[in-house]
């Protein structure tokens, strides 16, 4: 076999490693455009994520304050139903020892 009979014969095969190399080049290019695009969307769920953990510490936080405050009013609005009833018996004992002071001239 002849040189040029062997290339004739070997052309056919090397075209068609060369294309399939060819083709493996451009997978491993896709390959590593979508392993980068990953990488992005990873970056952007973890700091969607930290995110998230302070709005719910904020907001864990916030529900801490509203439930103290809630108790603060709730201790505001005893007193002064206390103090109300205090002022209506002390009207009523001033109000009676006015009676009682004319009723005995």
């Amino acid at each position: 076999m002849s040189r040029e009979e062997r290339s004739a014969l070997l052309g056919p095969e090397e075209a068609k490693r060369s294309a399939s190399s060819d083709r493996l080049k451009l997978a491993q290019r896709a390959l590593a455009d979508t392993e980068e695009l990953g990488m992005g969307i990873m970056g952007d769920l973890r700091s969607q994520r930290e995110m998230l953990a302070r709005s719910k510490q904020r907001l864990n936080d916030a529900d801490v304050d509203i439930t103290r405050g809630s108790r603060v009013l709730r201790s505001m609005a005893l007193r002064a139903r206390a103090n109300k009833l205090i002022t209506a018996g002390v009207a009523a004992a001033v109000f009676l020892g006015l009676v009682l002071v004319l009723f005995w001239q």
